[in-house]
């Protein structure tokens, strides 16, 4: 990753989705969205309100296909943010703003449901956030979480088993991605829910295909406490920074904004 690569200041902290609206009439402000921008790395969180209550299980092997096939339902992703130069006027903020995920990032999913750059605009204390698509498929809104831009960072994780991984922090907000095996390929531009459901009979590949980590936590003293994750049994679990995990040399810490 490109260490002199960023955003302006008016992306970075943690950004929690009030709702979006669908060009053909679909509104949701219930699901949670989370996108945690620091200034070279960004990830996010995205679980549909939806989803089942799968809160009893303790790991993959314990769900069902059907199970499985529903945790393969979100859209995830991380990897960085590429800004366009700022329209800054009397009462005007707005800029247009892509997502690459690349070598350094992680898709949850084969295809993205979001492919096009969105239009940005600000409110004028900087702390609500209107994103809308160039061909007018959605428009949502986002709001800036409280203190998320106190301190950021940006850490790639050393993992036993080769598997990419990264910590993002805005404040004393934090994001946890791990990616799938090494060894899993998606092999299909299908969607993870097909992919999950044609490997109903190689059991192993369908665990490998939803083993794909985003966790959202908040500070907790020396650690975080994780209160949402594509792997529901991770609540309430600890991201300790003073693990040996914790101490890769490839990390940044980003300036108090």
């Amino acid at each position: 990753m490109n260490p002199d690569r960023t955003v302006p200041d008016e992306l970075l902290g943690c950004w929690v989705r009030s709702w979006i609206r669908w060009a053909d009439g679909r509104f949701d402000d219930r699901s949670i969205v989370v996108w945690l921008q620091t200034p070279l790395a960004m990830a996010d969180l995205r679980l549909d309100h939806d989803r089942l209550d799968l809160s009893a299980r303790s790991s993959l092997a314990g769900c069902t296909v059907d199970e499985l096939a529903d945790l393969a339902r979100s859209q995830s992703s991380s990897g960085v943010t590429h800004c366009q130069p700022l329209v800054l006027a009397p009462g005007e903020r707005r800029a247009t703003v892509s997502w690459h995920t690349g070598t350094d990032g992680v898709d949850f999913q084969p295809v993205s449901a979001f492919p096009e750059p969105g239009l940005m605009e600000w409110s004028e204390d900087g702390t609500v956030m209107i994103e809308r698509a160039p061909s007018g498929a959605y428009e949502e809104e986002w709001r800036l979480l409280a203190g998320s831009r106190t301190s950021f960072m940006y850490r790639v994780l050393d993992q036993p088993d080769g598997r990419r991984s990264a910590l993002y922090v805005a404040g004393d907000r934090a994001i946890l991605v791990r990616d799938r095996d090494p060894g899993c390929s998606f092999g299909a531009s299908r969607s993870l829910v097909e992919l999950v459901r044609a490997s109903h009979d190689d059991r192993r590949r369908a665990e490998q295909l939803v083993d794909c980590e985003f966790s959202f936590a908040r500070r907790s003293g020396d650690h975080f406490v994780i209160e949402s994750s594509t792997l529901p049994w991770r609540r309430g679990t600890e991201i300790r920074c003073a693990e040996p995990i914790m101490s890769s040399p490839s990390s940044w810490m980003g300036r108090p904004a």
